[in-house]
C-alpha cells in the first residue's frame, strides 16, 4: 500500500492482479517501445487510476494503441504520453 508510483521500462505483460490493492499507487510508467499485455482488467482495481485520480503513462507513439488495446482501454481517459 505504500507504493505511490512505479517506472516499468521493459515489461511485456502485467498478470490479472499484478497491483491490484496498491491503494496509494498514481502513477504508472510503462516506457518499453512495445504495448505490454494486460492480465485483465483489474490489475490496477482499488487504486487511485482506478478512481480516476492516478495516471498511467506510455511513450507518446503508443498513447492511442495503447487506449484501443485490450484490457487497457478500461483506463484510456488515464493514459497519458510520457513528457
Amino acid at each position: 500500500s505504500s507504493l505511490t508510483s512505479i517506472d516499468l521500462p521493459s515489461v511485456t505483460s502485467i498478470d490479472v492482479n499484478g497491483f491490484r490493492y496498491c491503494s496509494n499507487l498514481t502513477s504508472f510508467t510503462l516506457s518499453g517501445s512495445t504495448v505490454c499485455t494486460l492480465g485483465g482488467g483489474a490489475v490496477l482495481n482499488d487504486t487511485p487510476i482506478a478512481s480516476g485520480t492516478g495516471y498511467i503513462y506510455v511513450p507518446s507513439n503508443l498513447v492511442d494503441t495503447y487506449k484501443a488495446a485490450n484490457n487497457w482501454s478500461t483506463y484510456a481517459s488515464q493514459i497519458r504520453a510520457i513528457s
